[in-house]
């Protein structure tokens, strides 16, 4: 019993990421991004690439399959950056910069997606467990 709960802690080291750093990661882009809501210059276009390249990251990985414990804390980190987006958007329509209406558009569009493919997650994970 205990050799086995090892083995499962050690594959699912080795088939997810170490979280604190991964959404480091993805708390500073995040950061980045909410550079759009003031009149600092910025890189926007590699920012929301980068964005999107960590998401495109996020999507490849099948969180569904991890032990509890991995997969809650997986859900925290994310359900906070998605809520952490969605304050960047609310700041956003508040300042109707019209010079930044392009990337508020990509924010929004990466909210949606980011909402579906959580939702997703969330039903496959479902039927994992229920296997």
């Amino acid at each position: 019993m205990v050799k086995e709960t090892v083995k499962r802690k050690v594959s699912t080291l080795e088939k997810f990421p170490e979280l604190e750093s991964y959404f480091q990661s993805l708390t500073d882009t995040t950061d980045n991004i909410a550079i759009i809501n003031t009149h600092y210059e910025a890189d926007h276009e590699k920012d929301f690439q980068d964005l999107e390249n960590i998401f495109q990251n996020i999507q490849s990985i099948e969180w569904e399959t991890a032990d509890n414990g991995y997969y809650n804390l997986f859900t925290s980190y994310f359900t906070f950056h998605v809520k952490i987006i969605e304050e960047i958007i609310k700041e956003a329509r508040e300042i109707l910069n019209p010079d930044k209406r392009e990337y508020l558009k990509l924010l929004v569009t990466y909210k949606k997606n980011a909402d579906d493919w959580f939702a997703k997650l969330k039903k496959k994970r479902k039927a994992v467990q229920a296997a």
